[in-house]
């Protein structure tokens, strides 16, 4: 497996590349996951961990006599996981394990709406999913990592964003680790086991449903540190032990952080908010209520706000809201980008927003020449690694702050709370929120969604302007020339800046056409003219005076 690092939002992202990922789930469609608890032992003497995995589930079809979960069968290497037995409820069941599913046979079908148990037992070294490692100090790591669909490297489940369900983990490990996962901390006691080993049980519930994208466990030597809550909300950062005095600081903004978006969104979707130092492979990975950060960010140079937020921005969007489907992934990866953004603006001014609103349309035009052919929301991609890319978040980053200037400010935080609240703790797709922006904001948005999202491609401007100064005219010459036979409606800016004023003087007009010409009358001699100096519309431009 290859390891490319690359550069999302500023930050470090590691990606693993995979074969194609088909996105094919045979059991979306034939249950319902309601609860998921997971019995998970892990020791020191080798990477083998044991499990029983219990779903609560429901019937979503008639005479249904298969169930099928997504999970990753012993290979030839001898990693993988091999299942010893199977009940629903307290009746031993028939099953099969393919290479990604467990094929599970029932005697009597079941009815649609019927509610049972699943209790799976097995054991296996994972070969993706739950990395066990050594961190940077040469201390025994175990942490989950489960985007996009690896949980199924180590957890019999419904794979799938769009199936949500409560959980819990009951892990025993060695006396000597600590333990964090989804929720709150229920029970934490050593264990006496047979040959005088000394074991402890930790025990977290979740009690809000979340994608299994998103469910996780992190066993190391921790130092932990509790905050001040905010708005209630317990607040830790659990970092390596041997890290504490260097890397605590590095959360230090997470208060900050947690507040704006509880004001800005709505009220934080979890019992608790926890950053932890990791061996995730991305620079930040946003597990509700537990966020695993890369061990190489957290250094102890207080230089990773932006990640912080971009991952807490997450739990709203990404976590209590999430995509049905893959090709929606912008509403998780676009909402995170621009919400820390809007989270940099707050804190630094409108100039640091438009500083990172620079550096994105670089990221979105040198993606667009790899990719010209590509849309935000792309329904053919089947590797679901190349859904990290600008699209989903640079783009979709800037298609919301066009949204916003279309809007206006009290409209769009009308409308992104009204979208929390409606789909909080489910799933929606691109039409879900057009429809909540429409209605909230009383205009119709297809042609605005249509262009940015499902069409491939931006505008590409070429103009040029000059000022007579006996008649103190400026006229500006504008052309669209990208190549994607689209033409563009654009709201646009012009800054006039004169030599004795330090704020430009700004200019509005409409581009309808391919060429369009348009007059001003000024007041002196500009010293320079600039097009969206404001930086509100996602173009390439090329503008000179003549």
């Amino acid at each position: 497996m290859l390891y490319i690092k690359t550069c999302l939002l500023g930050f470090c992202f590691f990606i693993s590349f995979s074969p194609t990922i088909a996105q094919f789930y045979p059991s979306l469609n034939r249950i319902d996951a309601l609860h998921y608890t997971f019995e998970i032992e892990v020791n020191d003497k080798n990477n083998q961990i044991t499990g029983v995995s219990s779903l609560l589930f429901r019937v979503k079809k008639h005479a249904l006599d298969t169930l099928i979960l997504d999970f990753i069968s012993k290979d030839e290497k001898g990693t993988g996981m091999q299942v010893k037995e199977v009940k629903l409820n307290e009746n031993i069941l028939v099953f099969s394990q393919q290479t990604e599913h467990l094929s599970i046979f029932l005697s009597d079908p079941l009815d649609k709406d019927y509610i049972g148990t699943l209790h799976v037992k097995y054991q296996g070294i994972p070969a993706d999913g739950l990395i066990i490692s050594e961190n940077e100090y040469g201390d025994r790591t175990f942490f989950g990592d489960n985007w996009p669909n690896r949980a199924r490297y180590w957890l019999p489940v419904i794979d799938h964003p769009s199936d949500k369900a409560t959980s819990e983990f009951k892990i025993i490990a060695p006396e000597h680790y600590k333990v964090i996962a989804n929720g709150i901390l229920r029970e934490e006691s050593f264990l006496d086991m047979s040959f005088g080993e000394k074991k402890k049980l930790t025990h977290w519930v979740s009690s809000q449903p979340i994608p299994t994208k998103a469910m996780v466990f992190g066993a190391t030597h921790f130092a932990v540190l509790y905050e001040k809550p905010v708005f209630n909300i317990p607040v830790q950062h659990w970092v390596y032990a041997d890290n504490r005095e260097n890397s605590f600081g590095d959360f230090e903004p997470t208060a900050n952080i947690l507040h704006y978006f509880s004001k800005y969104i709505g009220d934080y979707p979890y019992e608790k908010l926890a950053n932890v130092e990791s061996k995730t492979k991305y620079g930040g990975m946003e597990n509700a209520s537990n966020i695993f950060y890369n061990e190489l960010v957290v250094d102890g140079n207080h230089t990773i706000e932006g990640l912080i937020a971009h991952e807490i921005a997450h739990q709203w969007f990404g976590n209590a809201v999430s995509e049905k489907s893959w090709e929606h992934i912008w509403l998780s990866e676009g909402f995170s980008t621009y919400l820390s953004h809007m989270y940099i603006e707050h804190t630094y001014g409108e100039d640091s927003l438009r500083s990172l609103l620079k550096n994105d349309k670089n990221r979105i035009f040198s993606y667009y020449r790899k990719a010209p052919s590509s849309a935000v929301i792309n329904t053919t991609e089947t590797n679901l690694f190349l859904f990290l890319n600008a699209n989903s978040y640079q783009k979709g980053s800037w298609f919301l702050h066009m949204l916003r200037q279309k809007l206006g400010d009290e409209i769009f935080q009308k409308g992104i709370r009204s979208f929390y609240k409606l789909k909080c703790h489910s799933s929606a797709d691109t039409e879900d929120f057009k429809q909540i922006m429409e209605k909230v904001s009383e205009q119709s948005l297809t042609q605005f969604f249509d262009q940015w999202l499902y069409k491939a491609g931006h505008p590409v401007i070429e103009g040029t302007w000059k000022f007579s100064g006996i008649s103190k005219k400026l006229k500006i010459d504008l052309e669209q020339i990208q190549k994607n036979g689209e033409l563009y409606y654009l709201p646009l800016e012009v800054g006039v800046y004169y030599a004795d004023e330090e704020k430009p003087e700004i200019l509005t007009f409409h581009l309808k056409q391919k060429t369009s010409s348009f007059s001003f009358k000024l007041k002196s001699q500009p010293k320079a003219i600039v097009l969206d100096p404001n930086v509100k519309v996602l173009m390439d431009t090329h503008f000179v005076n003549k």
